[in-house]
């Protein structure tokens, strides 16, 4: 064989190896960042170790990343699911059939559920009857100091068929929210969400893919404005913001939020802690669990 033709043949088997191993390098599963593993593996230490049943969720908008751990087991998520009755209403008002600016004159019939008080957290309940409220203030009152009559009325200006539709299009299977506060569950379905589906409404809320930035804004700053930042909030460092609603009941201690630093994007993080013995103690483990994943970013 003449020298030219060999050394074509050496090149042609050089490329060809070449071409076959890229190829095996490109079809491998991309390695998850070592960071990244090792928070998730610190949480899931810290969750195994807990005497409280956990479900976690959190998503990095900078790489559009999201760990879980119990993320879709089904819980009573309490006031969490005003969240969504929060993302129903705006979007009525995006589409004009309601305004923020309208007012709704507050009922004696709306200060109760089935001949029994609507109680718990809230201002309305203190309120005569015939005042009148702005929707935006309904709405404010419902997300900041978690107002269930405000709660309960915001359901009616929305309507129930409207939530589970919004449900049903952002994909929230495993998500229910048909009860009112204090509503007995007979003949109406027990309010049901997953850590996952809650902070998928947050993404929602940051990404304005329900509503338009702007209103996506006014929802925001009303999660803003919520009073207990003792959760998710009682660890963070000066210059992080946070944007959340808490859910309290007997059988879950929970929070979900919108945690902002001064120079990365913002993550998203759900935390609900079932059944706990002390309530205190499950809010100390979610500020913990917060600050192990704050700290992975080096904040």
């Amino acid at each position: 064989m003449k020298k030219p033709a060999a050394l074509i043949l050496i090149l042609a088997i050089v490329v060809v190896s070449g071409v076959i191993l890229f190829g095996r390098l490109t079809d491998r599963e991309p390695e998850k960042r070592p960071a990244r593993d090792s928070t998730l593996t610190r949480l899931e230490t810290f969750i195994e170790e807990s005497p409280n049943e956990i479900s976690l969720v959190y998503y990095d908008f900078a790489d559009e990343s999201m760990e879980g751990i119990n993320e879709s087991k089904k819980i009573f998520p309490a006031s969490m699911i005003k969240s969504l009755f929060l993302l129903a209403a705006l979007e009525k008002v995006k589409e004009g059939e309601l305004s923020l600016d309208e007012t709704y004159t507050l009922k004696e019939e709306d200060k109760y559920m089935n001949d029994k008080p609507v109680t718990g957290s809230g201002t309305m309940q203190n309120e005569e009857p015939g005042k009148e409220f702005r929707v935006e203030e309904i709405l404010h009152l419902m997300v900041s100091i978690s107002d269930n009559i405000a709660a309960n009325v915001t359901v009616d200006l929305v309507g129930r068929d409207s939530i589970t539709n919004l449900l049903d299009r952002m994909g929230l299977n495993n998500t229910s929210a048909q009860q009112k506060m204090f509503e007995p569950p007979n003949g109406v379905p027990r309010n049901m969400s997953t850590a996952i589906d809650l902070t998928k409404m947050l993404i929602a809320l940051e990404n304005a893919t329900v509503v338009n930035e702007k209103l996506s804004q006014e929802g925001i700053s009303m999660m803003k404005d919520t009073t207990d930042k003792n959760r998710i909030g009682r660890n963070l460092e000066d210059g992080i913001t946070l944007a959340n609603k808490i859910g309290t009941a007997s059988s879950m201690i929970g929070d979900m939020g919108l945690l902002y630093f001064p120079n990365r994007p913002p993550i998203a993080l759900t935390i609900m802690v079932e059944n706990p013995d002390d309530p205190d103690q499950a809010e100390e483990e979610i500020g913990q669990l917060t600050s192990i994943i704050v700290d992975s970013l080096g904040q």
